[in-house]
């Protein structure tokens, strides 16, 4: 297990701008994100934890993660409120609209149900690819 301290806070918010507003994105909702991330990039083809080193593997895979997690479950106000929740499950979706009749529908052959809320941002596509990889790694007979 690894302790998130203000350190960790500060590589995140270094590493992912976009949530560098401590107001917008205070240390409390950040801490909650990178806890969900930190097991998502467990396993040994993620490697160690190394804070200090932007192009680690691990680092990179924690960031995107807790980035994506704080991009979907709050909503474009933050969470600095915490009534900013979305509580509705967000999955690819498409929709058609002819005349006056639109049909909404579910899209499943982008991704299986397992990974498709990844899909919803840039950072779970990037935490995705990372994770492919990770499990790629050397394998002994």
């Amino acid at each position: 297990m690894i302790e998130i301290t203000p350190e960790i806070i500060t590589a995140f918010r270094g590493s992912q701008r976009a949530f560098s507003d401590i107001t917008k994105w205070p240390d409390e909702a950040i801490t909650e994100a990178l806890c969900d991330a930190f097991p998502e990039c467990g396993g040994r083809g993620w490697g160690a934890f190394e804070l200090d080193n932007c192009q680690n593997f691990k680092r990179r895979g924690v960031f995107y993660f807790a980035a994506h997690w704080l991009s979907v479950t709050y909503t474009d106000g933050g969470a600095a409120n915490p009534e900013n929740v979305t509580s509705t499950a967000r999955l690819n979706t498409a929709a058609k609209s002819v005349g006056d009749e639109s049909v909404s529908y579910r899209v499943t052959a982008i991704e299986d149900t397992r990974t498709d809320w990844l899909t919803l941002t840039n950072y779970g596509v990037q935490y995705l690819r990372l994770r492919r990889r990770a499990a790629i790694g050397a394998r002994a007979l």
